[in-house]
């Protein structure tokens, strides 16, 4: 019985933390950064969303593998933002680090930044962290983009026993968000965007039945917008046909 009334306590206390935490407030004025390799640096705006709370901003680089990098360096790397301002990162180029990356396709890293409040005088405040993650891509001289390239078109989805195969010829990541045999309802077994690595195939469990010719592939573009692409398919591939609408 006492053990029963203790665990309820507990149970109540942690409740009570929980309904009066305080979430960090730091978020970033995109959703991804593409920096080319005769960019020197890539300004990054930070906004402190909370109106009464002034906030610690963490910013570091990390590789693919969520490994520190010194090829990209966040700065500063701590700093304050005050209540309801904003504030720069600069994401700046270690050259001599940067000439060792791949030169014929992307090099993923990814941005995070970290929103840390200040410590509460009320003990019965649960005070958390908050990180955002944004993925980063670096591109060689090589294959600097135009605003009108759209490589991403070049994309195929390969039939295999039923599934799909994406494969990816170009030097770019393509990240898609969308694969549906129409506009509205996704294909079985695609739940989530996924990123088909440079010049590199991506099996997935999505279902497209044989009897479906057409596939709507919708892929994030550099702006962090989805673009739709309608697909025609045959008995063993599906190749780009003609572009929809943005959304």
């Amino acid at each position: 019985m006492k053990n029963s009334r203790r665990s309820r306590v507990i149970l109540l206390a942690l409740a009570a933390a929980w309904s009066q935490y305080s979430p960090a407030a730091v978020n970033v004025d995109r959703t991804r950064i593409i920096m080319d390799a005769p960019q020197k640096t890539v300004a990054i705006t930070l906004n402190n969303d909370d109106k009464t709370t002034p906030f610690l901003a963490q910013s570091w680089v990390t590789d693919a593998d969520g490994v520190r990098t010194d090829a990209l360096m966040a700065l500063p790397p701590l700093q304050r933002i005050d209540a309801g301002q904003k504030s720069q990162v600069r994401i700046t180029q270690v050259r001599g680090l940067t000439d060792k990356l791949p030169q014929d396709r992307e090099t993923l890293f990814w941005f995070n930044v970290r929103g840390v409040p200040p410590k509460s005088e009320d003990d019965n405040v649960l005070q958390l962290a908050m990180q955002s993650q944004l993925k980063l891509f670096y591109r060689p001289k090589a294959i600097i983009r135009s605003s009108s390239d759209q490589p991403e078109r070049k994309l195929t989805a390969e039939r295999n026993a039923g599934h799909l195969t994406l494969r990816n010829p170009t030097p770019y990541y393509i990240t898609v968000a969308w694969l549906g045999a129409d506009r509205s309802h996704r294909l079985s077994g695609f739940s989530e965007g996924v990123m088909v690595p440079p010049l590199g195939n991506l099996p997935l469990k999505a279902v497209l039945p044989a009897e479906t010719r057409t596939l709507w592939v919708g892929y994030i573009d550099d702006y962090g917008g989805l673009q739709m692409n309608r697909y025609a398919c045959d008995a063993l591939n599906c190749a780009f046909k003609d572009a929809g609408a943005t959304s």
